[in-house]
């Protein structure tokens, strides 16, 4: 990720994502329940997602990791309680292996360049058998022969954030190289097979 993009990317007094009425009915009852357990939100921006986390169990003690300083900084004086890092892609998550019972992260993955290095990292700190629920942009077949002919542009406009495209197959394959198990698949936004977003619920191996 361009640090100076995101910080950008992130200026202004308003912590509402753009995307959060189209997917949070679909991914909030995926969150976990229940008191003591460690939750890291992946790419938290200014915190939105964990504040409504907490809403759902605020018996969980929640970690908020970006790239952004501004953001962390705006995400650190709204809500406390939370520990927020900043973050460096390609780099190590400061967390010791095994560390959380579960993942969030939602629309971050298609715009960091070592995909490889950070499904790795996010395997690493997650305990075994922890899950990790997931969600890009969807780039399937029919999509994608839509985008080629009628939204090539627009949709790969090089001054846009997006620099990966992930398919379910490939997506698929980075989290099972990276020891993580796909349990359950699903989709928000228009409808399949062309819907906007597509959600994952992987599993950490267990050995």
């Amino acid at each position: 990720m361009n640090k100076k993009f995101y910080e950008r990317f992130w200026e202004g007094d308003s912590d509402r994502l753009g995307d959060f009425d189209l997917k949070w009915p679909i991914l909030s009852p995926l969150i976990p329940r229940g008191s003591g357990i460690s939750v890291l939100d992946f790419g938290c921006g200014k915190g939105e997602i964990i504040g409504e986390m907490r809403k759902l169990n605020p018996g969980a003690k929640y970690f908020g990791a970006d790239v952004s300083e501004a953001a962390i900084d705006f995400a650190s004086g709204k809500y406390a309680g939370v520990d927020f890092v900043k973050i460096e892609d390609g780099g190590q998550l400061p967390f010791a292996d095994n560390s959380f019972d579960f993942i969030f992260t939602s629309e971050v993955i298609e715009h960091v360049y070592d995909t490889e290095n950070a499904f790795r990292e996010m395997a690493r700190v997650l305990k075994p058998g922890g899950e990790l629920l997931l969600t890009c942009p969807y780039h399937g077949f029919i999509k994608n022969l839509n985008l080629v002919l009628f939204g090539f542009d627009r949709h790969f406009d090089p001054t846009g954030p997006h620099v990966r495209f992930f398919s379910k197959k490939t997506l698929g394959r980075c989290l099972l190289a990276a020891g993580l198990q796909p349990i359950r698949w699903g989709h928000y936004g228009r409808f399949y097979p062309v819907p906007h977003s597509i959600f994952v619920v992987a599993k950490k191996n267990e050995t």
